[in-house]
């Protein structure tokens, strides 16, 4: 686990989850930095004041377990289109078993919740916790999608190969080398593996991390959100949204 650095004043910050609680690759204006961090709450002193940050975690959940967002992004991701998983519903954050969050959610919604989103389900409780206190009050939270970050960069192109693989791992080395130099990745990639298990924090999490980073660098009509043209929120009034890249990032 890296140690927090405070003095950092990210103005942008790319956050994806791991099983050692969240890698976060931020840029201060100047360079780029990549830590692992055991809470969201710990990231929140290394950014600035009015910082982007765009995190890999659903933000709005729907009622009846289905986003706009998703069936967009899924379209837009061709044979990358399982890359998004189904949300659970707002009614699988309560305390419960996977059994019965399982249950009351084919009841409610007609479909049941996945393995994996169950066990996503702490991390989107930190997160709307987090995103309900004053301490996100002074930055721009926004809810990208790795996978439709890539192929917006490789111009609307999904990727080839999965990304736990190395040729998928390579590949999208070669789209984040056209924003951050490649010297810069490896750096970043090499220090962190170094300095934490990679059962903890997967290389595939950090670069998602590194590619969210880059989009929270964009200017605001660089990029977007998904469903186009509307604006969507859920019952607490988090939005329901997917931003992405809309133009190339010069570097």
């Amino acid at each position: 686990m890296t140690a927090p650095h405070t003095s950092r004043s990210l103005i942008a910050a790319g956050i994806d989850g791991c099983r050692g609680g969240w890698v976060c690759a931020g840029w201060n204006g100047e360079d780029w930095s990549l830590d692992c961090l055991p809470t969201l709450q710990s990231i929140v002193p290394m950014l600035a004041p009015r910082a982007t940050v765009c995190i890999d975690i659903p933000i709005g959940l729907s009622s009846d377990g289905f986003r706009d967002c998703d069936r967009a992004a899924r379209r837009l991701l061709g044979k990358r289109r399982s890359s998004v998983f189904p949300v659970p519903p707002r009614l699988a954050l309560a305390p419960l078993t996977y059994e019965e969050i399982n249950l009351a959610s084919k009841g409610h919604c007609g479909k049941g919740v996945s393995k994996q989103a169950f066990h996503l389900l702490p991390k989107i409780r930190e997160t709307e916790a987090l995103l309900g206190s004053s301490c996100s009050d002074n930055f721009d939270w926004l809810e990208p999608h790795p996978e439709l970050c890539f192929s917006s960069f490789n111009g609307a192109v999904p990727m080839e190969h999965t990304k736990k693989t190395d040729a998928g791992f390579c590949e999208r080395k070669t789209v984040l080398a056209c924003h951050i130099p490649a010297r810069t990745i490896d750096r970043l990639l090499q220090n962190l593996m170094a300095s934490v298990p990679r059962a903890q924090c997967a290389r595939d999490d950090m670069v998602d991390a590194l590619v969210c980073g880059v989009v929270a660098r964009l200017d605001g009509e660089e990029r977007d959100c998904l469903p186009p043209g509307v604006q969507e929120f859920d019952e607490v009034g988090l939005p329901m949204r997917i931003c992405y890249p809309i133009a190339p990032a010069s570097q």
